[in-house]
C-alpha cells in the first residue's frame, strides 16, 4: 500500500473550504473571491497542500455559477465574507468571455439536428419472398450494421 494520502477530489476540497469559511466559499450561491486570496489561505491553513489548493480554487473559480456572479462592480469578499475590493470591468468582460466560450463549446458537441427530409425506405420489393432479402444499391446500405447468428446443426446417432 502506498504511504501517500489519498487524493480527495475537488468538490470534497471545495466542501472543506466551504465549511472552514462559509463567508466566502458557497457552492451554492458564491461570491468574486479577493484578489489573492489564496495567500491568505495558506497563511492560516496548513491541512491542504499546494496542489490541492490550487486545484480547489481553480475549480471553484470556474464553475459557471462564479463566473456567472462576475459582473462589473460588484464587491469581492475575503475569507471572513467582508468586502475586499470590486470586480473590474476587464474581469467582467474575461469571465463573460469564458462563459460564451463555454457554451459555444457545447452548442458544438450536441448531436446535430434531424434532417427534414425522411430517410429512404429499406423495404423489400413486392414480388420478392421475404425469406430472402432485397438487394439495395451500395449508397442505400451505408451505415446499415448486419449481425449473423449462425446456426449449430448436431447429428443425433440412432
Amino acid at each position: 500500500m502506498s504511504t501517500e494520502k489519498a487524493r480527495r477530489s475537488p468538490s470534497a476540497l471545495i466542501r472543506y473550504l466551504s465549511e472552514r469559511w462559509p463567508g466566502a466559499f458557497d457552492a451554492k450561491a458564491p461570491k468574486p473571491l479577493k484578489i489573492g486570496i489564496r495567500d491568505d489561505i495558506r497563511a492560516v491553513d496548513d491541512d491542504l497542500s499546494d496542489e490541492e489548493l490550487s486545484r480547489a480554487l481553480r475549480v471553484y473559480a470556474r464553475t459557471g455559477t462564479y463566473l456567472a456572479t462576475l459582473r462589473a462592480g460588484v464587491k469581492r469578499v475575503d475569507l471572513d465574507g467582508n468586502h475586499s475590493g470590486e470586480v473590474s470591468e476587464a474581469e467582467a468582460a474575461t469571465a463573460q468571455a469564458w462563459l460564451r466560450a463555454r457554451l459555444a463549446k457545447e452548442e458544438a458537441t450536441q448531436l446535430p439536428e434531424l434532417k427534414a427530409e425522411p430517410e429512404p425506405s429499406l423495404k423489400p420489393a413486392l414480388n420478392r419472398t421475404p425469406s430472402r432479402p432485397a438487394k439495395l444499391p451500395a449508397e442505400r446500405l451505408a451505415g446499415i450494421v448486419v449481425e449473423i447468428k449462425r446456426r449449430r446443426v448436431t447429428k443425433r446417432k440412432p
